[in-house]
């Protein structure tokens, strides 16, 4: 799934259209290369494991010393291009969300200042209501609709906005464990950014939500042309 056909001078404005494109466009390379360093990490896991046994009988390090080096690097990579990947893909999921309700409900376009504002990364809270909009009410029913589609949908929804209430708990949890003043409750880190509280000796607070947000975020494009096509 990649970006849908939009009629230039259809619904959307100019400023809403170019915004969803350009996040599709910045989501969509950093969730390769995300997976790219994640599948050299895994190779690198499995030389080293190789560089173990080959150095058992020698007295030189340098083989593992060399996979480890490289790894290091690597998980580091990885952890740096998911936090890139998240910062674009929520963005991209709040904007669509925004777009999609304000074209259902008939409202006036985004002014230029509200779409560069949503074009930043959002807030775990944010983010979290952006999920909680019901997306499936807003979409019209397809001429030949797969049986219970609207509540697969509202699940699909639901679970990925689960999985931020989630990572909004983590973050306190975190900055107990760091001893740090803020965030010491939930609301407050409802306030915060994703990106800013997920420190590379931690496991990533994105785990488990980030693929499924994805999918919402290539999804929300296509149904804001359903909406447009049904007006």
């Amino acid at each position: 799934m990649r970006f849908p056909r939009f009629d230039e001078r259809g619904s959307l404005t100019t400023i809403e259209l170019e915004a969803l494109r350009s996040l599709n466009a910045a989501f969509l390379t950093a969730r390769y290369e995300w997976q790219s360093a994640g599948t050299l990490w895994d190779r690198l896991q499995s030389t080293g494991d190789v560089a173990e046994l080959h150095e058992a009988q020698t007295t030189f390090p340098f083989y593992s010393q060399a996979v480890q080096e490289i790894a290091s690097g690597a998980t580091a990579y990885e952890r740096h291009a998911a936090l890139t990947a998240w910062r674009y893909t929520a963005a991209a999921v709040v904007l669509g969300v925004t777009v999609l309700q304000r074209v259902a409900e008939a409202k006036p376009p985004l002014t230029a200042t509200t779409v560069g504002e949503l074009c930043q990364e959002p807030t775990l809270g944010r983010l979290h209501e952006a999920l909680s909009v019901p997306v499936a009410d807003l979409l019209p029913e397809r001429d030949h609709s797969l049986p219970n589609e609207r509540e697969d949908t509202a699940r699909r929804w639901a679970r990925v906005r689960d999985g931020v209430d989630g990572a909004i708990e983590v973050v306190v949890e975190i900055a107990a464990d760091e001893e740090e003043a803020h965030p010491r409750t939930k609301e407050e880190a409802a306030g915060c950014l994703l990106t800013q509280h997920c420190p590379p000796h931690t496991d990533p607070v994105y785990q488990g939500i980030l693929e499924p947000l994805f999918r919402l975020a290539e999804e929300v494009p296509f149904d804001i042309t359903r909406v447009i096509k049904k007006g």
